[in-house]
């Protein structure tokens, strides 16, 4: 990989990890697990950077806050493990992957990506997420911390509080994804890709 392409992949991985951190604390404590924008950057981190790019962003995020730097939403360090909205993180990570190595496979010249396609990519995310941040409450709460917590009640308290602005995140990134697809292709284009475009 060419020295000028590994100084843009990495500005652009740095620069969605800080978005993260950020997003992480615009922080609602509403509830249990707090109301933040950590959801609709992922999504955004997907669609724009990509698959692999975005795992490693989301990844260097994960991996900075549990080396203790304050960087979650409620600080950092190996004990944020037992925080119940922990299991949201890897779950983000994985699926900004997902997100945007589906949407490069579906459009990967980044100019004709349908919206509703989009969409459905960023609630299969979005069910990554859920899966992932759920069940990691559920095993917290019944198998670490020793309580008693059914499966109802963890997805009363990991997931239907949020749906409906997660899903409000998802339309409003659907409609503006080929969009910031188009802008960011001098960017993210890998090689291979931009030469097939100028051809």
């Amino acid at each position: 990989m060419p020295y000028r392409e590994k100084i843009r992949n990495m500005t652009l991985i740095s620069f969605f990890t800080v978005l993260a951190i950020v997003s992480g604390k615009v922080v609602i404590p509403l509830l249990v697990i707090p109301f933040t924008l950590q959801t609709a950057v992922c999504m955004m981190t997907g669609l724009v950077l990509g698959g692999k790019r975005a795992v490693l962003a989301q990844g260097l995020y994960l991996f900075m806050g549990l080396a203790g730097l304050p960087v979650f939403s409620a600080g950092g360090g190996p004990a944020y493990l037992l925080q119940p909205s922990f299991g949201y993180l890897p779950g983000m990570m994985l699926a900004a992957g997902l997100t945007g190595w589906l949407t490069d496979q579906i459009d990967p010249l980044r100019n004709s990506l349908k919206k509703w396609l989009a969409f459905l990519i960023n609630i299969l995310g979005l069910f990554v997420v859920y899966l992932f941040g759920v069940g990691y409450l559920y095993v917290l709460r019944n198998i670490i911390q020793t309580q008693s917590l059914t499966l109802l009640r963890a997805l009363q308290t990991g997931m239907l509080p949020y749906l409906l602005t997660d899903g409000v995140y998802a339309v409003v990134l659907a409609i503006t994804a080929p969009y910031l697809r188009r802008i960011s292709r001098p960017f993210v284009t890998d090689r291979p890709a931009a030469t097939e475009v100028a051809s």
